[in-house]
């Protein structure tokens, strides 16, 4: 039985305030702080404890959106958002390194629930309504009221932090995450597919899914570009904080300095389908690392508080390639693969983030705190040059997933 319209409409606004829950988190503007001052870590350490964390999703990031395919995104986003309310509130409260660590595995239990799972709710929800051409606007939309929660966070974690403590917000933030699995309870489960339903077993959801990657190159490529995009991010994820300490800023006021790279941000998952309709495909996947470079060469140059304007390009990048990316592969991939297929994007953040993360912390703590910059630029020139030599002739802006339901309809009959 398909779900009415009424209820895919409630699924889109419900959508939006369950991204509201986990975004507006208060941990935002000091949780880097918190690491370093309340539980002693070293800057080095803090990007080596994500190693567990990004190990843990490589194990379950397939695994978790196979089972969102298989068995509904519904089940999937609110265990996920279970797990990141009990993950956030571990983080708060770990006084130990061992507690510590398993805060960071159920976090990446919580992310590998998440990740391709949304995306492909949001995309399902609306080709249910007839309505799957509004997917990068109204993806994009929910980035920014992302970005709308995070700079609330981020305005009242700082401050809060110095009138309690540091760990107070942290906890505090995992009672709204709660709020968010809560929320999740109130999905409907959109439809999959034109026909009926055909729930495919869980190996061959795995099977399918990879018979996709490895027969449609633009989908492997657009996959291997979320890497390009991941060392970007490393900037304003582990070094912006350390960036206003260096340079004379008080925790306090750390969380309104952090702000204009959160507007930036707002404007970047905004501005995506407006940039894409402009630059076409091809134009803007050529810009961001482009964007990238510039903005980390910057931070290697100008040594002033002032050159803070490039963690705002770099986050602008960040938050614009989600709607662009994952609209690009949603398009190209049939509904009972499409949570996996996606959530291969966050694989391969992973294994980008595992080496290159703690390179970069290890520069810092040891060559000088312009050396991640130069590291980040040439990362990104290194990954995104032979890629887009190779993927730039295949980019076409009408492609969708009927060749792919085409294609995995082949496998499955062995064809």
């Amino acid at each position: 039985m398909t779900p009415q319209p009424n209820a895919m409409q409630r699924n889109v606004t419900r959508y939006y305030l369950y991204n509201f829950f986990l975004n507006f988190q208060l941990w935002w503007p000091i949780w880097i702080i918190y690491l370093k001052e309340e539980r002693g870590l070293s800057q080095t350490q803090v990007t080596l404890i994500d190693v567990p964390f990004w190990l843990s999703i490589v194990l379950l990031q397939i695994p978790g959106a196979a089972l969102a395919d298989r068995w509904g995104r519904r089940p999937a986003l609110i265990a996920s958002g279970c797990a990141f309310a009990l993950a956030i509130t571990l983080f708060g409260l770990a006084s130990t390194f061992p507690l510590l660590l398993l805060s960071y595995l159920v976090w990446g239990v919580a992310f590998s629930l998440f990740n391709g799972t949304e995306s492909a709710f949001i995309y399902d929800t609306l080709k249910g309504m007839g309505r799957e051409e509004e997917y990068q606007r109204i993806y994009g939309r929910s980035w920014a009221l992302n970005m709308v929660a995070a700079v609330a966070g981020t305005l009242i974690g700082a401050p809060l932090a110095e009138v309690t403590s540091l760990p107070f917000p942290i906890v505090l933030s995992g009672a709204i995450a709660g709020l968010a699995a809560l929320t999740a309870l109130t999905f409907r489960e959109p439809p999959r597919g034109e026909g009926p339903i055909s729930h495919l077993s869980y190996p061959d959801v795995l099977r399918q899914s990879a018979q996709i990657v490895r027969r449609q190159a633009p989908v492997r490529y657009a996959i291997l570009f979320v890497g390009v995009v991941a060392v970007g991010s490393i900037g304003p994820i582990f070094f912006f904080q350390p960036f206003l300490v260096e340079h004379g800023v008080d925790t306090g006021e750390v969380g309104l300095w952090q702000t204009p790279m959160r507007i930036a941000a707002i404007f970047g998952a905004l501005a995506a389908h407006r940039i894409t309709r402009d630059l076409g495909e091809r134009g803007t996947f050529y810009l961001m690392p482009v964007v990238l470079v510039s903005s980390y060469l910057l931070l290697a140059l100008w040594g002033s508080l002032y050159a803070q304007v490039a963690f705002l390009s770099l986050y602008f990048v960040m938050v614009m390639s989600q709607p662009v990316i994952t609209d690009y592969v949603n398009r190209r991939v049939p509904s009972e693969q499409r949570a996996t297929v996606v959530s291969l994007t966050n694989l391969v953040r992973a294994l980008v983030l595992i080496p290159s993360a703690p390179l970069m912390g290890l520069l810092a703590d040891n060559v000088s705190s312009t050396a991640p910059f130069w590291a980040g630029a040439i990362l990104v020139a290194a990954l995104s040059l032979p890629l887009l030599l190779l993927w730039g002739p295949l980019m076409r802006r009408g492609a969708r997933a009927e060749p792919a339901l085409a294609e995995a309809a082949g496998v499955a009959s062995g064809d």
